[in-house]
């Protein structure tokens, strides 16, 4: 069977590498902090900070996305930004009920986790197949966050936080793989 999909670009493969490099990163720097972030996290709160430390992570989330959006002609049109705002929805409908401004935050992580994940296995693959690979990659990578959370004395295993990692990835990917089929429409 000859694959029919054309030879990777330059872009694509610098793309690649960056997420191959990024990827472990980021985890390790999300497994390294897991004895600490619960100090961080208390101290902003009693400093009236946390809602607003989690507003400012979510707000550089966005502006990066529109940064994309405004650097990608082919992502400029209306349904694209109907698809987003469909997303957008999405997302707060999944994050507003949440109580705790720290379970906000793993769809950051794990969301950048996913796309990481997603750019960092082959480029012979379809989008469809790198999405759910990735999303597996994203639910193993926050299952076992879990589990060196379950090893710390000061935190605790949280099967629902295995859940909002998966969620946050799968989120992330659902919104990666759409915007790349709307951009080559």
């Amino acid at each position: 069977m000859v694959d029919a999909r054309p030879a990777p670009d330059e872009r694509a493969l610098r793309l690649q590498r960056f997420a191959r490099v990024g990827l472990p990163l980021v985890l390790l720097l999300i497994y390294a902090t897991l004895g600490v972030v619960r100090v961080v996290s208390n101290a902003l709160r009693d400093a009236n900070l946390l809602r607003v430390t989690v507003g400012l992570v979510f707000g550089l989330a966005a502006l990066g996305l529109v940064v994309l959006f405004a650097r990608n002609p082919a992502l400029r049109r209306p349904r694209t930004f109907g698809a987003a705002a469909a997303l957008a929805s999405v997302y707060a409908l999944v994050l507003w009920p949440m109580d705790s401004p720290e379970e906000r935050v793993h769809f950051v992580e794990y969301g950048l986790v996913g796309v990481l994940a997603f750019f960092a296995l082959p480029l012979r693959w379809s989008d469809v197949k790198r999405g759910v690979v990735a999303a597996f990659v994203t639910a193993a990578a926050g299952w076992l966050d879990e589990g060196i959370q379950a090893l710390l004395p000061s935190r605790y295993y949280d099967l629902r936080d295995v859940g909002f990692n998966a969620l946050a990835g799968v989120l992330a990917l659902a919104a990666l793989v759409l915007f790349r089929f709307l951009a080559r429409r």
